[in-house]
């Protein structure tokens, strides 16, 4: 039986997707993913899918397809930036710092906070030269964090950088705020030997900032940016993603497909050990059936 895959996620995020408000924005990140088992012997990329992913609760909004070897992650994010998706509050990566990636967000009033780095080495030059000389509108500080055999602390700088010198490609792309993370990390698996370094992350946003709830709002998306492919667990540990081997492309993606339906799924309960559930439904399927007819799947 073949599945016409366009379809098919046109039916899941139709019946399934989320339903988005001009009135209260809400913030998504970008995130992309190897399908893993569809690399062919020899290729070093293979299928691959680009993911819209709520801060709040981490479900996907929207999915493309790409594949690595031939295809662009930046052409699969700029096909999801249309509406109701490209009027929200949008994070990215430095892959995606575009001027043609941005500019629509920007025109259809939505919010984008999008990391800089080398990959744009003049502006991130003139961002670090702002940094010298202006002072941050509004800063915040985390306590130190344990987690992953590390101690971790975070300090956040936000910065007013209208009027400073941009290159004129991106006079349509509205930047106005800088942000400054430093995050200082120490190694604690042994304390005889601490490891301590600081990273220092630079993030443009066409976000008007006049109060500091709106920075607060930022950093807030910051962290949230830098968690979200902890959505990825789902897909990997629990339902197996990266463990199928299979080198047709149209095969690959309707899987991929089902797999973004059953976490909607399983979304709609209440179910909090999602790994420990599938067990139950692979142990007996009449669980699973019940489960599907108690959300009105079936």
């Amino acid at each position: 039986m073949k599945v016409n895959g366009t379809a098919f996620g046109r039916l899941i995020f139709d019946y399934y997707g989320i339903e988005l408000s001009e009135e209260e924005k809400e913030w998504f990140s970008f995130d992309g993913k190897e399908l893993k088992g569809s690399i062919l012997s020899g290729d070093k990329r293979g299928e691959a899918i680009a993911l819209a992913v709520r801060h709040e609760d981490r479900a996907v909004s929207e999915i493309a397809f790409f594949n690595g070897s031939k295809e662009s992650e930046v052409a699969a994010v700029r096909s999801m930036l249309k509406e109701p998706l490209v009027s929200q509050k949008l994070t990215m990566d430095a892959l995606h710092f575009k001027p043609l990636t941005l500019e629509p967000i920007h025109v259809a009033g939505g919010i984008y906070l999008v990391g800089l780095k080398k990959n744009q080495k003049e502006l991130l030059s003139e961002m670090k030269f702002c940094v010298e000389q202006l002072k941050p509108c509004f800063e915040d500080n985390s306590e130190w964090e344990k987690g992953h055999g590390r101690w971790e602390q975070r300090s956040y700088f936000c910065y007013d950088i209208e009027g400073a010198y941009i290159d004129e490609r991106w006079t349509k792309v509205g930047f106005k705020t800088l942000i400054k993370v430093e995050r200082q990390r120490i190694v604690s698996k042994n304390p005889e030997t601490e490891n301590k370094n600081v990273q220092i992350a630079y993030f443009l946003s066409n976000m008007d900032v006049q109060k500091e709830q709106d920075a607060l709002e930022l950093f807030h998306a910051v962290r949230k940016h830098w968690q979200v492919e902890t959505a990825n667990y789902i897909r990997d540990c629990i339902l197996a993603e990266d463990k199928l081997r299979c080198i047709d492309s149209r095969t690959n993606r309707t899987i991929a497909l089902c797999r973004t339906l059953a976490i909607k799924l399983l979304d709609k309960s209440d179910i909090k050990n999602k790994a420990e559930q599938m067990d139950y439904f692979a142990d007996d399927f009449r669980l699973c059936l019940n489960f599907l007819k108690s959300i009105n799947f079936l």
